[in-house]
């Protein structure tokens, strides 16, 4: 049959170049008759050379009505095309055959501009946009998402356009774009309530909930998480429910309280399975793999990704496959594995370049990178970080650019040269500063590298303006005091106590009581602020940094004694109402000595 169909194809295609248009048509159609006459269990199997005689058909048929200007027989003709390339690009993009869904869901574009079909058009742009988005080209995916949305406008499309709102919200986010994402998921999220749209409105609470998870603004991220749930309970959408409690996980994990998270994904996982969801399943294995590798216990890390790994072999999911062998390979790195770690992140690697997502390659080679420099093979660690930049930087992926600067300034602050370290810090910098993500964290690296090269003023500067930055971050967290504390032992105890230490070495032991007292845990401080309007005493600005005396001395003619303990040395503080200061740092010798053991045995 494949054979008379190809040559009967040959021949249909000779007879219209020749202007035999009718002969042409019915072959064509006797083709179609044929077709439609197999077996209906091999037809319902995805086979592209079934699918290709399909097209090539639809093909023929709808250029030789166009050419006898028969319109409504073209249309038919076009808009089985659209059906069949947008339905096979969606197959194909499940099957994470990415390039192939690509060619697709182009050549259902073609013809909805052809037939005149707007939503069609708009269709196929969304659909090119999550592509574009999976290989991971940026640029290309908000492109497409912007014409969908012009579209969507133009057309009167209300739920259409909250829809293409609500994903260029998420794009944005994904490019770090944070004020303009929330700008456009707060604008879907309008449409969608004015709709009475309440899936909707539940699917951009979430998106929501999920932008403050990745803007660090967990406070928010919970209360808008918690307003999806609460719709999706409502409504019935069990499946949405499950997202939502993976998300409310994540928000648990990422403020260090991991029981708690681990309860709400297993919540999550039981809807799946209950569901027979074997895609949300398989995610939620990885997630209480992340959980446990979060914990510490990384042989149960190790199982649940597996779980999830042979879940997601079995439905072709080659996209969340490569996730695994990824993520596994992170499992073996901490347990100490390290060639084991090395052959499953080269199986992500081999998977993700095969696929075309560029965003996963580039992930694997970062993660790769890392791991040889932990083996101590330095020029192959820069060798795989510089060409994660490359894709990054390819991909538009601003935010990724930013971390891989970061990383290969980490490589040469270890093993020099310097001024290639502070040229990669200073790029990430920039982006960082233009995208409001991580500065934080780059100023610490800053740090590192001044103390390296014995430049300890500027280690000073750096440490002041990096608590500035983690007070403005802390500020978000509101008054909620648990997460205040789990911020801080996550990000912020490192800078506090080591301008501290900078402090007391330099001779400045006042200033470094005021850090002392500014790195506390202020929640309750802070609620009382909020609440009462009680003044709060101490701020970032070192220009506050007087009268730490006066705080007690209305209440009692007492002594305040502040204890710090950082890298095994102990400093001491005594403070008497009277503005008198008394400062001691104890050595680990020093205590040793005192305990009656001598100096040699450290």
């Amino acid at each position: 049959m494949i054979a008379f169909i190809s040559i009967a194809l040959f021949v249909a295609l000779f007879l219209l170049n020749s202007d035999r248009i009718q002969k042409a048509i019915e072959i064509c159609s006797e083709c179609l008759i044929l077709l439609n006459s197999t077996d209906q269990n091999s037809k319902d199997q995805f086979d592209l050379i079934p699918l290709q005689f399909y097209s090539d058909i639809y093909t023929l048929l709808f250029s030789a009505y166009r050419y006898i200007s028969d319109y409504v027989s073209a249309e038919r003709y076009g808009r089985k095309l659209f059906v069949l390339y947008s339905k096979s690009g969606i197959m194909l993009y499940k099957l994470g055959e990415n390039l192939k869904a690509k060619e697709y869901v182009e050549r259902a574009l073609a013809i909805t501009t052809k037939i005149g079909d707007r939503k069609g058009e708009a269709l196929c742009h969304g659909i090119l946009s999550t592509l574009f988005l999976s290989l991971g080209q940026f640029d290309k995916a908000k492109e497409y998402l912007q014409k969908a949305l012009a579209i969507r406008i133009e057309i009167g499309d209300r739920e259409g356009e909250a829809a293409e709102k609500a994903n260029l919200g998420t794009l944005l986010l994904s490019l770090g774009q944070y004020d303009k994402a929330k700008e456009h998921l707060q604008k879907a999220l309008l449409i969608r309530t004015e709709i009475g749209d309440r899936k909707g409105e539940a699917a951009d609470y979430e998106n929501l909930g999920a932008s403050f998870l990745w803007l660090g603004q967990y406070d928010k991220a919970k209360e808008y998480l918690q307003k999806a749930l609460v719709i999706k309970t409502e409504i019935g959408d069990r499946k949405g429910e499950a997202s939502c409690y993976g998300y409310l996980s994540a928000v648990f994990e990422s403020i260090g309280q991991c029981d708690k998270a681990k309860e709400y994904i297993q919540k999550a996982l039981l809807i799946r399975t209950e569901n027979s969801d074997r895609e949300g399943e398989a995610a939620d294995n990885t997630g209480l793999g992340i959980v446990f590798k979060s914990l510490g216990r990384y042989d149960k890390a190790k199982e649940y990704i597996q779980k999830a790994l042979v879940i997601r072999t079995e439905i072709g999911d080659r996209k969340g496959e490569a996730s695994c062998y990824g993520n596994l390979g992170t499992v073996f790195e901490s347990l100490g594995q390290y060639d084991k770690a090395k052959e499953y992140l080269q199986k992500a690697l081999v998977m993700k370049t095969e696929i075309g997502d560029r965003k996963g390659e580039a992930s694997c080679y970062g993660n790769l990178g890392s791991l040889l420099r932990s083996l101590g093979q330095y020029n192959k660690a820069e060798e795989y970080l510089r060409k994660v930049l490359v894709i990054r930087t390819e991909i538009g992926d601003r935010e990724g650019e930013a971390s891989d600067n970061v990383n290969l300034g980490t490589l040469f602050q270890l093993f020099g040269p310097y001024d290639k370290a502070n040229e990669h810090f200073q790029k990430a910098l920039v982006i960082t500063t233009e995208v409001g993500d991580k500065e934080f964290q780059i100023l610490r690296s800053y740090t590192t590298l001044y103390l390296s090269q014995n430049k300890i003023k500027d280690s000073i500067s750096c440490l002041h303006l990096c608590i500035e930055k983690y007070e403005e971050l802390r500020y978000f967290l509101s008054t909620n005091d648990q997460f205040k504390t789990s911020f801080l032992e996550e990000l912020g105890i490192f800078p506090y106590k080591l301008l501290c230490r900078l402090l007391c070495d330099n001779g400045n032991a006042r200033d470094a009581l005021y850090v002392e007292e500014l790195g506390r845990a202020r929640g309750l401080p802070d609620l009382m602020t909020e609440k009462y309007s009680i003044e709060t005493h101490i701020s970032v600005n070192p220009q506050s940094w007087f009268g730490i005396e006066n705080i007690f001395r209305e209440k009692n003619d007492c002594t305040c004694l502040y204890i710090s303990y950082f890298q095994n040395h102990l400093h001491l503080w005594i403070l008497k109402t009277s503005g008198v200061l008394h400062y001691r740092r104890i050595t680990p010798e020093e205590n040793l000595v005192q305990a009656g053991l001598p100096k040699d045995c450290l």
